[in-house]
């Protein structure tokens, strides 16, 4: 489990957050909050909205309605005051793409450069969106493989490694911007079962080093060994949150049948 500090400003504030896709309401009001530090998971069935939160932090898609704090930023939009009155405008691309510098996120799918090593793939960002000198890039990147265990994978391209292999060349590209926080979408869903536990370790180790983390996971048992706060969405809202201990005792029937169900 991480090693959260207590006060302070969170890393992410959540406050009525709502997205909506037409008529389709996908978030209805989700309230979070996650210290520095610390690892959220969160858990609920398919459709729950959890992975839309998720790209609503990372500025992926638009909220509809609520505000998102991340270190104490506003999300997405200033405050400008014109004849006296306080409104939100939005900010540009650039400024966006600032915001966004702070946070490191991990899909699904790998979506590695399949023409590219992967070194190189780890070396893309810091090269083209950092600025960093290819000398620094490089050794940024041999690091950071090293860190996930692919020190001895460098020159592999991505048809070369399993796809655990290429979950975690992944997870290095997101750590090789030096994000502040990491966001992990379903990390493991699309592995064989026996790769699942090196992406988890990976994690585990991140977790270990006080990064904080939000997890959208599947994964009970890692919930229960590294979360600090677990988090059950269903139907686009918050049912229930709490430390780890919710896992043995929920108290939302929603819960209930959830746990029931994955384990």
């Amino acid at each position: 489990m991480a090693q959260g500090g207590n006060g302070g400003t969170p890393a992410v504030q959540a406050v009525g957050v709502q997205k909506a896709f037409g008529s389709l309401h996908v978030l209805k009001g989700v309230d979070m909050t996650v210290m520095p530090g610390t690892v959220t998971v969160i858990l609920g069935p398919s459709g729950s909205g959890k992975s839309t939160f998720l790209r609503l932090i990372n500025q992926l898609e638009t909220l509809t309605g609520g505000r998102i704090d991340v270190d104490g930023e506003l999300v997405g939009f200033r405050h400008v005051t014109r004849h006296g009155v306080d409104r939100l405008q939005e900010l540009s691309e650039r400024e966006i793409a600032a915001q966004r510098a702070k946070l490191g996120m991990v899909f699904q799918r790998f979506n590695l450069f399949p023409h590219k090593t992967a070194l190189e793939n780890v070396m893309e960002a810091p090269v083209h969106v950092a600025h960093q000198s290819k000398g620094d890039a490089r050794s940024e990147a041999e690091y950071e493989l090293d860190r996930v265990g692919l020190g001895d994978r460098l020159d592999y391209y991505p048809a070369q490694l399993s796809g655990g292999q290429q979950q975690r060349v992944a997870i290095a590209r997101a750590l090789a911007m030096h994000p502040e926080i990491m966001l992990f979408d379903e990390p493991t869903s699309a592995l064989d079962p026996e790769l699942v536990g090196e992406v988890l370790g990976v994690m585990r180790s991140l977790a270990e080093g006080g990064m904080t983390m939000i997890v959208v996971t599947h994964e009970i048992g890692f919930a229960r060994e590294v979360a600090d706060q677990i988090v059950f969405m269903d139907g686009g809202v918050v049912v229930e949150q709490g430390g780890p201990q919710i896992l043995d005792n929920p108290q939302e029937r929603r819960f209930k049948d959830f746990l029931d169900h994955v384990l």
